[in-house]
This record gives C-alpha cells, structure tokens and sequence, in this order.
C-alpha cells in the first residue's frame, strides 16, 4: 500500500518545531517512537516498500544516486514549474542572500503560502518520489552503474518538467521538505540512524550491518515478514552474512587521545595496524563471472570498478595520496588533475589487504581477527609493487610494556611520516551480542593530529567570507552573515613588515566555525566588510581547487587573525602547493594582526618538513618522539605547583599528588622569617612568611605603584607545601585562604580609637589571572596589570640593570633612613600608624635538617621565582637583553618578565661583556635588616644596606643561557640594535666566540599562557618548554643566531 509523503514531513516537521520551542521539548526519540506507532499497521504490511521509505528518510545514504542539480539550478525548474514571474523568482532567490536568512526550501514554502496550490487529485506517495528520483539519477555519469543500467527511457526535458509539475502538486510544508530531500539535506533536522532502524524494525540495524545497501535490506525484509522462520535475535545474526555485490558495513572506530586511551579500552591482545593515505576499497570477487568477476566499493558505498583500474615500481614505495589523485577517476572522469604532472608508465595503483570478511560463501563475521589474518595470507599472494598484507604488529595489553611498546610504534610511524596506526581487538568483525556491548568489536584510529598540541599549524589571516543557506540552517542564532571563510597566509611578509608593501595573500584553505565560535567571532570580531570589485586593501591568490571554483562573495578590509590545527598536510588538486589538511579553528585571536600569520614560504617548509622523512638522525627523533607522547599521556593525578603566591593556613588534608611537575620541583629551605600572626591558627615550630601589597598613593612618572608592604607580629605560623611521602596527610595548600590580622597592630597604633576604614577589613593574598591585552592598548593606569590589589607583587630591586627605576621619592626615603635601616615617611603618608618595626632577619639553622620547609613570602619576593611554575621554570636560569624597542614595554618587562620572577635584563651589550671580566664569586646572599614606621606603607632599600645580589654556590656561579627578545617587525632598527651586539664583542670563558640566540618577545605571551594552563590542567608537557627541542614554543618564534 502507498506510503504517502505527507506522513514523512510530518515527523520533519514535528522534529524542526520541537528544535525551535523554548519549553515543553520533548526528546527526539520519544517523537520518532510515537511516530512509527502511528504508522506502524502501513509499515508492517507485505506489500510496503521499505527500499522507498528508507531512501526518503535517509536521502544521504543514497551514494548511488546523483543528481547534478544544485540549488541555482533547481530554482530554475521550480520557477518553471510554479510559472512564477520575475518578481516572485526573485523572491524565491533570496536564498542567496544572507540578510534573508533563509534557504530555498523556506523561500519556495514563503511562496507557496502567498500563492497556495489547489488541492491535488490524489497525493504524493514515497513511492512515486523514489521512481522520480530513481529517473533522474539513471542518467547522470556519476551514478553506481546499477542505478545507470535501469534508466528508463526518457529526455532532459521530461525529467526536468516531471520535476516541475510534482512542485504543483505539493502543500507549501511538503514543498520545502522535497526540496531538502533533492538536495540530499534535512538541515536543521538530522535524523540519529540506529534510533530510526530500531523503531522500523528490530532486525533492520542488523541488516544494515551485513547488507548496507536499502534494496537489499529492504528485500530482506520482506521476506522476513512473509516467511518468519527466524525470530531470535541470535538465531537471525546466525542466518544472515555477506553477500557479493553488496556491501558490507565498516566496523566502528573510536578516535584515540593518548596512548593510556587507548590501552583503556582493555582489548588484550590487538593488532597495530599502519594506517595508509589512500582510498578505502571493498573487493568482491565472484569467479562464476568469468572475466568481469572484480566488483570494488569505494567509502561511501558506490560500486567504483572501472575507478581503480590503475605503487611506484621505480621508487617502490606508496606514493601519498595526491599523486595517487591521477591515477583515481570518478565514473570515468579524472577530477581536480589539471595542474597534476603526467602519469609516469612505471606508475599504477596498489592494494593493501587487511581483512576478510567472506570465503567460498562461509562469512567470517563472526571469526576472530587473528584467525581471519590467518585466512587472509593462506587466500593472497603478494606480488611486488602490486598487492602486500597490511604492516601490523601484535601487542598484549594485560603485558606491563605493553604502553612502551604501543608507544615505540606510534613514534616510528610519525618518524616514517606515517598517516597513523589503526588498533584492532582480537574479536569479531561485529559484535551481535547485545549483552555484552559494542566495545568488543570496535577499532581505534591514532593519529598525532588526535593528541593535543601535536596539530598546532599556527596563526592564518580571515581575508574573506561566503554565505551557504543550508550550512546557516546548522547555527541556532540569528542574523548569520558569513559561513565558510578563507585563510591565508602572506605571500610577501617581508616587503610588508619592512617597507610596508600593499599585502598579498594566498588562500590556503577554506574552514567553518562551530556555534561557539560563531557566536564569538559576530560579537567580538565584527570586521568591515567590502565587495571583492571594491577591495583595494590587499591582493588575493585563490587558486581553483581551494573552494571548487567558488569564491569569497565578502572580503575584509582588515583581516581578523584565526590559530589553526590540521591532520598534517596535503596538496589539494589545481593548487600547486601545500596546504593544511582538514583545517579546525583553534583559537580567534582578538589581539593580533595579518602582520603575524604565517608566511607562504614558512608554511611550505612546515609542510615538506612534516610530510618528507628527514635524511638521517632518525634514532634522534625517534626517542625525541617518544618522549613528547609520554608527556603528551593525561596525569592520572592533579598536579600542584608552588608559586610565589601560594600559601595557605588551612589545616584541611589532602591526598599527595606525585607527577613529574611536581617532582621537579626541588625543596624549600627558608632563608628569612617574617613573623606574623594568623587568624585562627596555632603556631608551628618551622617559620612561615607572608606579604600583603597594598595599592600604594605614590605616584611615579604619573602612574601608580604596587608595592610590597611586609608586616610582622610576634607570633609564626607555617604552611607544610613541602612533598610527602605517599599515604601521609599534608595541609591543603590555596592561594585564597592565608590572612593576616593586622587589626591588633592597628589598634596598638591607634590608641585614641580613630576611625579606620580599613581596620575592619582582613588583607587575603590570591593569586589571578590576568588576561593578555594588546600591547598598544595596556595604558600604564590599566587595572588589568594586576587587578587584586592585594597580591604580592615582585620585589623591584634598584639597579641599572633592573626594570623599576628609583624615583625622586625613593632617593628621599634613602636619604631619610638611618643606620639601622628604619624608614622616616613624610606626614601625609601616614594612615593611622604612628610607630611599629617590622625586621628581615636572616634565618637560624633548624635543628631539623631533613625536613624540608616551605618557601616563605622573603623567598619568593627575593628569589623571584616563577608564579606558575615555581623552581621547574624553564626560563628561570636565563639571562636576557632586550631591544631598545621593547625595553620600554611594560607589558614586556614588568608582566611577562615578572611572572616568571625575573627582575633584571640588560639593555646595552656591553653589560654582557663586562660580565665576561668579573670572576665568580662564593659570597651567600645576606639580606639587609629593614624597618618601616608602618605596616601599610611601601619597602624601599636602604642605601646604606648591601645590594643584594644572586645567590651561588660556593664553587662558583651557575652559568646562565643568553637569550635577546626583540620585535622582528622592525627589521631596521634589530639590524642596528645587533650590530652593536656583534661590536661588543662577547666571548665565551675560554676564549671563543659566543653566539646569542635571538627570538621575538611574543615567546613570552605564549609561554605565560602555557604555564597557565599546565597550573589549571595538571599536564606539562617538557617538550613544549624546552629551547632545544623542535616541538618547542621557542621554535615558533626564532628569528635567527647573532
């Protein structure tokens, strides 16, 4: 009995309102399941055609049909067959244009509402669409040659005015669904599979297991509702293999993350597979056929015979996939080759075989993996250069080296600049055992790109835009402008940067945006928009084969800049050249300019380096890989890390994490005591330090000054942030609990009981994080500098070399100090406080040497370590210079060099070369007894007091790597600025000459974002810190060797 369409746009429908409603949704299944109720008497009838059905539901799966109509063309044969005018085809037009927000399917249902179709004499059935269809597919040249080989006889003009007049005959509703159903797309409506088969019928995802093909499933069936002589669901899996000439269902696959990830799955023994770039092919083989007994299906399910009919007997080798492209036709027709180089004779197409599904009509389903690989070399011969067995390796997982096994492999594949590995438990094809799950019989894909950090490209410029109706349908917000945006990368960075040449950009790839994105880029980008004829701002290169012929219909004035990751690097066809292969936006930087994308030329030289084997040094790289996926591999426990603003005075346990991060961090040993009381707590034997700094009324060169304040009371407290051993309880450290009560001074100070405003309020050190700001847009009043006014902030040491320089201010508090270091502030200054002595002491040997104290607030203002990462800070034991063109930068020098506790830079390259004269000295730091007429006022070094300087070791000081940041943009003024570099002559101890390293100061930013993110997420990845390895973030911002 007909299946009549309007039922089916009836859950569409059903489906696409319960996406909009703002309250009583229902969920998806509960819709799908109340639906097939409905119609449950008519789907179960012998006489139903379930091929038709199905095909409507799933338009997509229907590889084997095409169509050749797009959206502009079907708008034609619409306009046509409504005998529409020009003002109602320009309505139906509108689809192309994005203030309308809608796709032809929704004009053509505006339309039909204005102008509704008569009633038609008999309705529109599933069956007559599936005919139609079934018509127009026959006589493409790119459909199966199944669906070619039953065209009915018929003209481009019937199918095309058959096409029409069905339009006649549709409710303004079923119009718009037909139409989505031509274009092979139910946007915003996307229906789950599996959940659709299970409420069809409950043997239909078996079915499309074993048989994914709907004529053939639907055949099925039938014959299982007119025979019925299976009804378990075992019994039916049983009974049911592969047939030839019909496909069978790829097995599932996960996307592994790490290599613990994958061990997680706990499959025992599994087969490591190499994973090839190539084209995925299932041979079906029926030697009752003679000499045509070869059938291959490609991917998607399309029978691709005479596609692949074509390794490198000269190099002997599988080429990557882009010279493969010359070799690979589609429906006999050789697509994006036109820039290709010639076929070579020694050239032609290579299989690999890793599976076996069907033998002399046995199925092996149900065969374990290991017995089918066995089958499977008994069957092939390998022939060189022409056929070979998959490259696989068998690894236990219940072995304990089974991770630095599956490891090692993984290293050498990504060394061989191999696509991947594939992992394969040692189970069936399919698992049909429903009690037990699908997990058993799943595969894993590992891939590099799959792991964080490893698919990092870098930063493109959005030079470009274009609206597709049917992708806007997919984003659940108003007003889309823009869906597919074009990237780019300089093509003349050089001219730009130093001459300030008009740029050239060259589109590299075309990439989208998910909802978040989208949301963010519309509310914080907002770039000005022009018509590519009116673009005078920059040139573009787009080369065909980059969006298929299509073109940016926006262009922006102002590039924005997008951080992109990819899966390696391909050479798409009628480009020429490399690009990133599926692209993903990472980040949109709201803070960066087209001045920091990549080149053309740094991009090609990503790519050879990523795609081509390096000559030698393959053990090196080798361990080097290794290493980055160990470290790459989540923690299982959360990692601490001491910073100089971590204290805490809660007594509340907490497990002991041990991690690598955290093991690199050495013990502390006080080497000053504040005393100070805490509230709420007793005191401890060890000594514990603490600073608040208040946001000081001094004024310097027109800008407010954050400087330390250091308090003391009689009584200590310690916070134990020192490792324990495993099971013992440690205090929970925070970087939000310690307070110091400093009420009790005040009222000591104000006897008389004057009001203070302040004197009710506890000062709480936290640490926060700063957000990054442009550096042309941080002012020096900007609070974003630190905007917890009550955070320590780091020790400014008066010096030439230091970056906070006295002022007149400071020279009087000097020169008002006396001997003992007491401070005499002028009268104004005072806040309630008239006396009170606060004193540094150099700390007395514990009677305890084996336990390890916790790092005081005198330690972290006067070793300056790192907020983040503490002692493990990579760039802690480096001795930088800077530019004349960032030396001024305070965002440079104050927060970036600050965060990592490092106060002193030179400026002139001959401080560095009179460092050469200067012998080592064994001289400990002794630090200066200071006092201070009030608590709340700023610490300054008396002048009298000894400079304090690094601390060594009594065999000498620790040699310190040189490093220069400049701003590579100002190529004129580097030139100059390394010359004198050259001119002042550095030299190594013995004699020789020393060669700097010399990098852009944005290294900074991005290793202050890094380490915040390894203080949040408890991963540190060594590699990415470390200078000397190529996967470093130092590499990316290299700029040469002076």
């Amino acid at each position: 009995m007909p299946f009549l369409f309007s039922y089916v746009c009836d859950l569409l429908q059903a489906l696409d309102d319960n996406q909009r409603a703002k309250s009583g949704l229902k969920t998806t299944a509960k819709i799908i399941e109340n639906w097939f109720a409905k119609h449950r008497s008519l789907i179960d009838r012998d006489d139903h055609n379930d091929t038709a059905l199905l095909s409507t539901l799933f338009p997509e799966k229907r590889t084997d049909r095409v169509f050749r109509y797009g959206p502009g063309r079907l708008e034609r044969i619409i306009g046509r067959g409504l005998v529409l005018g020009m003002t109602r085809r320009e309505e139906l037009g509108r689809h192309a244009d994005a203030k309308w927000g809608m796709d032809l399917a929704e004009c053509v249902e505006r339309i039909l509402r204005d102008t509704p179709n008569p009633d038609p004499i008999r309705p529109v059935t599933v069956e007559e669409i599936d005919n139609l269809l079934h018509d127009i597919a026959s006589h493409c040249h790119f459909s199966s040659p199944a669906v070619r080989s039953s065209a009915p006889s018929s003209t481009p003009l019937s199918r095309e005015k058959a096409l029409g007049d069905i339009y006649t005959r549709f409710s303004p509703r079923d119009a718009k669904w037909f139409t989505r159903l031509f274009l092979k797309n139910y946007r915003p409506v996307i229906l789950d599979p599996q959940l659709v088969y299970r409420n069809y019928h409950p043997r239909l995802p078996l079915i499309v297991k074993v048989r994914d093909d709907f004529v053939d499933a639907g055949r099925i069936l039938a014959s299982h509702r007119q025979e019925r002589t299976v009804t378990g669901r075992d019994e039916f899996a049983k009974h049911l293999k592969p047939r030839l000439g019909v496909k069978v269902g790829r097995q599932p696959w996960f996307q592994a993350r790490s290599i613990k990830h994958c061990l997680q799955m706990d499959y025992g023994r599994m087969s490591c597979e190499e994973k090839y770039d190539g084209e995925y092919c299932q041979v079906h083989i029926d030697l009752s056929k003679g000499y045509d007994c070869i059938q291959i299906f490609s991917k998607s399910g399309k029978d691709s015979t005479p596609d692949r009919k074509a390794l490198h007997e000269w190099e002997e080798k599988i080429l990557d996939f882009y010279k493969i492209r010359k070799h690979v036709s589609r429906s006999g027709a050789f697509l994006s080759t036109e820039q290709d180089s010639q076929r070579n004779p020694w050239e032609h197409l290579m299989i690999v075989y890793y599976d076996i599904l069907l033998v002399d009509d046995e199925s092996l389903l149900a065969v374990k993996h290991s017995e089918r690989m066995q089958r499977l070399q008994e069957i092939v011969t390998e022939v060189k250069g022409r056929s070979m067995l998959v490259q696989r390796q068998i690894i236990d997982c219940s072995r304990p080296s089974a991770e630095s096994d599956l490891r090692r492999a993984f290293a050498t594949c990504i060394t061989n600049r191999g696509e991947g590995l594939v992992l394969k438990p040692d189970a069936t094809y399919f698992n049909f055992d429903t009690s037990v799950g699908y997990s058993g019989s799943i595969a894993i894909k590992l891939k590099k790109e799959y792991i964080r950090r490893f698919g990092d490209v870098g930063d493109f410029a959005v030079v470009g835009a274009r609206y597709d109706p049917t992708k806007a349908k997919s984003f659940d917000l108003p007003n889309i402008k823009w869906t597919h945006f074009y990237i780019a990368c300089l093509g003349n960075k050089e001219e730009v940067v130093r001459f300030g040449a008009v740029p050239n950009f060259v589109v590299t790839n075309v990439v989208e945006l998910n909802e978040t994105q989208m949301r963010a880029f519309m509310t914080a980008i907002q770039p000005v928009a022009v018509d590519p004829q009116d673009n005078t701002a920059f040139s573009l290169r787009i080369e065909d084969g980059v969006d298929g012929k299509k073109t940016p219909t926006t262009i922006f004035k102002v590039p924005p800049v997008f951080d992109i990751r990819c899966f390696s690097f391909d050479r798409p066809g009628n480009t020429g050249f490399w690009t990133p292969r599926f692209p993903m936006v990472n980040k949109i930087h709201c803070d960066r300019t087209y001045l920091d994308v990549l080149s053309f030329s740094e991009l090609q030289e990503m790519a050879i380096h990523g795609t081509q084997k390096p000559p030698g040094e393959e053990s090196q790289e080798l361990l080097e890989w290794v290493g980055r996926l160990e470290q790459a591999d989540p923690k299982t426990r959360g990692v601490e890390i001491q910073t100089q603003t971590t204290a805490s005075t809660s007594q509340a346990p907490s497990t002991p994490n041990r991690s690598p991060c955290r093991d690199a961090l050495p013990p502390s040993s006080p080497s000053s005591s504040l005393k100070c009381r805490s509230v709420g707590r007793d005191s401890f034997t060890s000594s514990a330090s603490v600073a608040i700094a208040i946001r000081s009324p001094i004024k310097t060169k027109g800008r407010p000054r954050l400087l330390p304040t250091v308090v003391e009371s009689p009584q200590s407290s310690t916070n134990e942030l020192s490792t324990t051993a495993r099971g013992e309880k440690r205090p929970h450290s925070s970087s939000t609990n310690l307070e110091c009560d400093i009420s009790k001074i005040r009222k000591h100070n104000n006897p008389e009981g004057q009001k203070d405003v302040s004197a009710s309020r506890r000062e709480t050190i936290s640490s926060s994080v700063v957000q990054r700001e442009p550096l042309m847009a941080i002012e020096t009043t900007s609070p974003r500098r630190n905007p917890n006014p009550r955070l320590a902030a780091p020790p400014r040491l008066i010096g030439a070399n230091s970056m906070y320089q006295p002022t007149t201010l400071d020279m009087e508090h000097r020169q008002s100090t006396n001997t003992r270091g007491r401070v005499s502030l002028p009268h104004s200054m005072s806040l309630g406080i008239t006396s009170c002595d606060f004193r540094f002491t150099v700390p007395q040997p514990t009677a305890r040497p084996h336990v390890s104290s916790p790092p005081t607030a005198i330690e972290l203002l006067t070793e300056n370590k790192c907020r983040y990462l503490g002692d493990a800070c990579t760039i802690a034991n480096i001795s930088f210079m800077l530019s004349p063109c960032i030396a001024d930068y305070l965002w440079v020098t104050e927060d970036l060099l600050g965060y990592h506790g490092i106060t002193e830079f030179a400026r002139d390259p001959k401080e560095w070369a009179a460092e050469q004269s200067i012998p080592p000295t064994g001289t400990p730091t002794i630090m200066p007894t200071i006092t201070a007429t009030t608590a709340t006022e700023a610490m300054v070094l008396n002048s009298s007091a000894p400079t304090p300087t690094p601390s060594c070791t009594p065999g000498g000081t620790k040699r310190k790597k040189k490093i220069m940041l400049v701003d590579r943009r100002r190529e004129e003024a580097n030139k100059v600025f390394l010359q004198s570099v050259r001119d002042a002559g550095l030299r190594h101890r013995n004699g020789e000459p020393r060669h700097v390293s010399v990098y852009d100061w944005r290294v900074l930013e991005e290793l202050k974002e890094e380490e915040e993110r390894c203080r949040e997420s408890g991963e540190w990845d060594r590699v990415r810190f470390d200078i000397r390895r190529s996967g470093s973030i130092w590499r990316k911002y290299w700029v040469g060797l002076t």
